[in-house]
């Protein structure tokens, strides 16, 4: 994989699990990485476990005029952005009669607006790098999984989102590309990790028979950023061991 020095990547929902490792990969090619939440002490904590390749932006990137801010403080700091990571997420399970307009709306602003925000805000920066986008997704966007309406149609949405602005954003050099996990060893799928028979379910149906780690799904983006990937845009692709294929 080529080395990454010089090149910006901005990761939102970067303090921890899969924005966190994905951050640390990225150092680790030699890239700078500026990560985003909404935690400014986690922020913190992980741009001090990361170094001095890292630096962080609190903010609610489900806010209007938050990716804007975003996007203007990254080219301020650095001058420069090649690699877009839309990882921050949010999701509920229960049935949709028990899901209220409230955990609708913050799961489609989080999920769904968020990521085209700032995508909208960073394309004339990412155009003078031919810089990449990458959008995680969820196996869920394509599978079905009762209890999960909300948030797997949000997915849909980024999936569909990913193929169009591939096509609207080619002819620029920009590259957009989506990595869909599965049941993954974050602290956001705890609840289901709780619950033994659920998640035995999911790992007895996962052929690669285990739960994803967040370096796996790291290392899909990675491979995603990497100029050798300079062919392939508008591609939803499955790092779920092979869960909901």
């Amino acid at each position: 994989m080529e080395n990454l020095q010089k090149k910006v990547v901005l990761i939102t929902g970067g303090g921890t699990g899969i924005g966190k490792a994905t951050a640390s990969a990225f150092i680790k090619k030699g890239a700078t990485v500026v990560i985003t939440g909404r935690r400014q002490a986690v922020l913190e904590q992980t741009t001090q476990e990361l170094g001095t390749q890292s630096y962080a932006i609190a903010g609610d990137v489900s806010k209007n005029g938050e990716p804007s801010r975003i996007i203007e403080e990254v080219i301020s700091k650095f001058g420069r952005l090649d690699v877009l990571v839309n990882n921050a997420g949010t999701g509920s399970m229960g049935p949709l009669s028990e899901t209220t307009d409230e955990v609708i709306e913050s799961i489609y602003r989080t999920n769904v607006f968020a990521p085209l925000a700032l995508i909208r805000e960073a394309t004339t920066h990412l155009a003078k790098n031919k810089g990449a986008v990458i959008n995680i997704s969820s196996v869920t966007s394509s599978g079905l999984m009762p209890g999960v309406a909300a948030y797997a149609s949000s997915k849909a949405a980024v999936d569909h989102a990913t193929r169009l602005l591939a096509a609207e954003l080619g002819p620029m050099g920009i590259r957009v590309n989506a990595v869909a996990p599965g049941l993954t060893d974050t602290d956001i799928t705890a609840d289901v990790k709780s619950n033994e028979q659920m998640l035995g379910m999911i790992i007895s149906q996962t052929p690669m028979g285990r739960l994803g780690e967040p370096k796996d799904i790291a290392n899909a983006v990675l491979l995603f950023a990497d100029n050798r990937a300079g062919w392939i845009t508008g591609q939803c692709v499955q790092a779920g061991g092979g869960y909901l294929l």
